[in-house]
């Protein structure tokens, strides 16, 4: 009997994937978000969508860890068996994509370049998240046990400290932290996620803080944004670097408060299957390979859909509508690939480690 996955968290990849896109619109659009005439809409682009991307892949990761940490045993073989259920599907758009823009001219013809495009989850050229993400995978066999022999109290510790430095002090100009990095953050978000699922009995979890906890952070995030501008030296600078932390860093305080909040929301909703939603919650993955593919990237947000090419008029709508769109158009894409893969192995026959190379099956 086939186990039907949570279609709760399949549900919040969708809207993950979807904010990260919405994020990318705002952030690589060829116009500024100062075009918007509207005083709302310029706040609400600056405190959700122009920094939210990074707090949506923190909050994806920490749905990796969640299962891998409810796992008795997490080996070296099983990571390289999820690194690989998605290395399929990158190689296939890094050569697919990476050939097709080399004869547009988009992309010189150099052995760096080809290097790149067989290799992209080593050199990270094209998509960071999958390169980093790849290496937390291959790290948790080791990370996992090392947390396991911490007791509770020195665990609940070791996340005081990382949260403090790393959340916080790190955005403080006074303190260097010479450690620092996304893999470093994917790291701290496997801590706290290990502690929280080990530890922590859900159903003592109230909602209603939980939402608080959004509430705050984001009431943090537009201080922090209008603070960097009505404040000068230190405390100025601190307003400034909390808001870039938050743009840039899924460890910061108010991204971790935020992804470690919406992903315990979800955990407790009532529990549901949906053929459909993970049907769609398959094709995700896809939706950042394509869109986010370099010249891709420049041509969806630069040449097609500047804010002012759209119509600032719209407002919210733009981030809504735009997006979903785009959206939409890749998941088709991606299915129909997949589509295709299927045909291709119906007349190639079976071929477990073909099958495995060109299918995706989305385990992370």
């Amino acid at each position: 009997m086939v186990k039907m996955r949570d279609s709760r968290i399949e549900l919040l990849r969708i809207v993950l994937m979807w904010t990260v896109m919405a994020h990318h619109f705002v952030v690589h659009n060829a116009d500024s978000i100062s075009v918007f005439p509207g005083s709302f809409t310029r706040f609400f682009y600056n405190i959700f969508f122009y920094p939210i991307g990074r707090t949506a892949v923190g909050c994806f990761v920490a749905i990796t860890i969640w299962f891998v940490a409810g796992k008795v045993e997490y080996s070296i073989n099983k990571a390289v068996k999820q690194i690989a259920s998605i290395e399929g599907t990158v190689l296939f758009y890094s050569i697919a994509l990476g050939f097709y823009f080399m004869l547009r001219g988009d992309i010189q013809v150099s052995p760096t370049n080809l290097i790149e495009i067989f290799t992209p989850t080593l050199t990270g050229s094209s998509w960071w998240f999958v390169t980093v993400y790849a290496w937390l995978v291959f790290l948790l066999p080791f990370i996992i046990p090392a947390l396991h022999a911490l007791s509770k109290k020195l665990h609940l510790y070791l996340i005081v400290f990382l949260v403090s430095v790393f959340g916080f002090l790190r955005y403080v100009p006074l303190f260097w932290i010479p450690i620092d990095g996304l893999l470093v953050d994917f790291i701290i978000i496997c801590v706290l996620v290990c502690y929280i699922r080990w530890f922590v009995d859900l159903s003592t979890v109230d909602i209603r803080r939980l939402v608080a906890c959004c509430i705050a952070s984001f009431a943090g995030v537009a201080i922090s944004f209008y603070g960097q501008f009505h404040f000068d030296g230190l405390l100025g600078s601190t307003f400034a670097n909390l808001y870039n932390g938050f743009f840039g860093s899924p460890a910061s305080i108010f991204s971790l408060v935020i992804a470690i909040s919406v992903l315990l929301i979800d955990l407790k909703m009532p529990h549901f299957s949906s053929r459909f939603v993970n049907a769609i919650a398959k094709l995700c993955f896809a939706t950042y390979l394509i869109s986010d593919y370099g010249p891709i990237q420049s041509w969806l947000w630069s040449s097609l859909f500047p804010f002012t090419r759209v119509g600032v008029g719209l407002g919210i709508l733009q981030v809504l509508l735009v997006p979903t769109v785009v959206f939409a158009i890749c998941l088709m894409l991606e299915g129909l690939r997949k589509l295709l893969v299927g045909f291709f192995m119906c007349l190639v026959g079976p071929c477990d480690l073909l099958n495995k190379a060109l299918s995706y099956n989305q385990d992370f």
